[in-house]
């Protein structure tokens, strides 16, 4: 295999759930710009048309797939859609995650099931789901999970997101012990900061903490802790999601990846 087809996703179809803005976006862009077709899985349907509508735009293949993971039914249409429109599925991105912040002293139970539902139940019901597609399809597929730098560094107000991330991992861990046997691998990509429409919030937040200074003095402040010396773009975590999809990552499976600019080695 040339180092051209060792990069080359062509002929492959990806779903990425929460792929309408943010890291999902950057992740769906990057596949469809190495070949793969994606089907972009959101809740916002007008947002996911519009990625849709770019990939296309550029000679790509793309669908929008209204889609909440948390929900079988939802997730059974993603695979209808998907098939109906592709053939076949090779690529799962478990991307989709939700993150209002609350301590655990004022958190509501409605509020650590919203968020256990969404980020962990809903990549085990893909999963579930999708897994019997991908070994059908042949190609030694891959799951890949988007995790957090939270499972090894935790801030107050983000309990339910930390356990649901730390529980995400300890699933892709079974998920390539399970499917190893069909050639498919799972791993985790876990980011650091990056910027995006959601991280804005916690900016935001860490805004307020500091006497609220601007987002880009708290952007400026938060860059200096990264060795690297700045926030990651969607596009930087979309690149490393992407390698793992690739037949250059072929023997890399139950692992979680950091791409965070370096910020774990500081915690």
């Amino acid at each position: 295999m040339n180092s051209q087809q060792l990069f080359d996703l062509s002929g492959r179809v990806a779903i990425v759930t929460g792929a309408a803005k943010g890291i999902g976006m950057g992740i769906a862009q990057n596949l469809a710009s190495v070949g793969c077709s994606v089907a972009i899985a959101d809740l916002d349907s007008i947002e996911a048309e519009n990625v849709a509508s770019e990939i296309r735009s550029k000679g790509d293949q793309a669908i929008a797939v209204s889609t909440d993971v948390s929900d079988q039914t939802s997730v059974e249409n993603l695979c209808s859609q998907t098939m109906s429109s592709f053939g076949h599925i090779d690529i799962l991105v478990n991307n989709a995650a939700v993150y209002p912040m609350s301590p655990i002293s004022e958190m509501t139970m409605d509020l650590w099931d919203h968020v256990l539902n969404v980020n962990l139940r809903g990549a085990f019901l893909m999963i579930r789901q999708l897994a019997p597609e991908i070994i059908k399809a042949g190609s030694k597929g891959r799951i890949i999970n988007i995790s957090s730098i939270n499972t090894g560094k935790s801030y107050v107000g983000m309990p339910h997101y930390d356990s649901s991330k730390g529980g995400l991992e300890a699933l892709t861990r079974s998920c390539a012990l399970e499917y190893a046997e069909h050639g498919v691998t799972a791993n985790v990509i876990a980011p650091g900061a990056v910027k995006t429409p959601g991280s804005m919030t916690v900016r935001g937040n860490l805004a307020k903490e500091r006497g609220d200074p601007t987002t880009a003095e708290v952007d400026a402040e938060f860059a200096s802790r990264i060795p690297l010396g700045d926030w990651a773009t969607p596009d930087m975590i979309g690149q490393a999601t992407t390698l793992l999809a690739t037949p250059a990552a072929s023997y890399i499976t139950g692992q979680t990846i950091y791409v965070d600019g370096g910020l774990k080695l500081t915690i």
